[in-house]
């Protein structure tokens, strides 16, 4: 588990290490010649993209702004935006459309030279980049588009063809590797488009369905598509939302990807204290790896000295705490939850023990302990 800024640096590391040691040629799709990237090039894209932290979270707050409204607006289920992609058709007519939008498919009508890049006819084809800087928000892709390896797989899996210059492909690096560490991947908008034709209005002839992916898997050449995976709209926001607070938080504070459902639920306070298993399945995993309590007044008590009635389920941000102040959090998720001595815990039942909090990020919370799969 990692800090925001612990996550940068390592993708960029990596990034810088899927450079090829020599030149990479290839053939063109746009201009069907032979193409040249020096790695030098692939170099200095990473450092003009990515060199500058701040600059960097401040253009993903600005993409994440911009990703949420069109998700929640405009993002049709997988399956929808499976189904249009698979008919492999340029034009669709009303029946199609009926029958895309029973399975949760959401179109809408080119927007013309204003509107947004993902539905602007006659933009060009691929990847669209935020307004506000120069990361990528989403791709845009038509049947008869420039990048025939673009496809999608019956897993709902879609692979993106590289760009053809070191920029877009070095984002695509980044982009997979931070994922990759952070334990919360980025999000892509994807949007296609068909002709539809509609009858007195000349404006209103191309209809543009709109999904959203998050990238999966990384590649180690520059050159390799991107992979993304297929997600809903529900899964999509909080995805979003995780990435907003990454953002806005302390960048040296460790980052906690959300955890499945399964586990949030099944391992949240209530659950663990009806269940005896659970509770010992915390106790042996603490006892095994002589983790100690992260309190003042014992001094530190190594668990495997307690007995197992001693040691309690504590909260980090404490019950009494959040009832005073509006019930901010929710309090029984894992990720609140450490183990401490009965003494300690007493001690903090009306605190919010900011002071505990490197000692508890130390040795994990009951979340932490769950993400790292070692209790099941």
């Amino acid at each position: 588990m990692f800090t925001l800024k612990e996550a940068y640096n390592l993708a960029l590391e990596k990034t810088y290490d899927s450079i090829p040691k020599r030149s990479y040629s290839f053939n063109s799709s746009v201009s069907n010649l032979t193409k040249t990237i020096q790695s030098a090039e692939f170099k200095r894209a990473v450092q003009n993209k990515f060199g500058d932290f701040d600059k960097f979270q401040y253009e993903t707050k600005l993409v994440i702004a911009q990703q949420k409204n069109i998700v929640a607006a405009f993002t049709s289920t997988p399956i929808a935006f499976a189904n249009a992609w698979n008919m492999q058709v340029e034009e669709l007519v009303a029946s199609d459309v009926m029958s895309l939008a029973a399975a949760g498919g959401h179109f809408q009508f080119n927007q013309g030279i204003k509107g947004s890049k993902l539905y602007r006819t006659g933009f060009q084809h691929g990847l669209v980049k935020n307004q506000g800087g120069g990361l990528i928000i989403g791709f845009r892709h038509k049947t008869s588009g420039s990048y025939d390896e673009d496809n999608l797989s019956e897993m709902g899996v879609f692979t993106y063809a590289t760009p053809e210059d070191a920029s877009g492909m070095m984002e695509y690096r980044f982009h997979e590797n931070f994922s990759e560490l952070l334990g919360i991947p980025r999000l892509i908008i994807l949007s296609q488009w068909f002709r539809y034709k509609t009858v007195l209005e000349d404006n209103n002839q191309w209809l543009y369905m709109t999904g959203i992916a998050k990238v999966v898997g990384t590649q180690d050449h520059p050159a390799k598509g991107i992979q993304l995976q297929l997600i809903n709209r529900e899964e999509a926001f909080r995805l979003l939302l995780a990435h907003e607070q990454l953002m806005t938080n302390n960048v040296n504070e460790k980052v906690r990807p959300p955890l499945p459902e399964h586990l949030r639920l099944g391992w949240s306070y209530e659950k663990i204290k009806a269940n005896k298993k659970k509770r010992a399945a915390l106790i042996k995993y603490a006892q095994e790896r002589h983790h100690k309590c992260v309190g003042k007044l014992c001094g530190h008590v190594p668990f495997e000295k307690l007995e197992p009635s001693k040691i309690h389920i504590g909260h980090r941000i404490s019950q009494h705490w959040n009832s005073q102040n509006s019930g901010v959090v929710d309090v029984h998720h894992p990720y609140n939850l450490y183990l401490s001595c009965d003494k300690c815990n007493i001690s903090l039942q009306s605190k919010y023990p900011t002071e505990l909090d490197n000692a508890i990020n130390t040795v994990g919370t009951i979340g932490d302990w769950l993400m790292q799969g070692d209790l099941l």
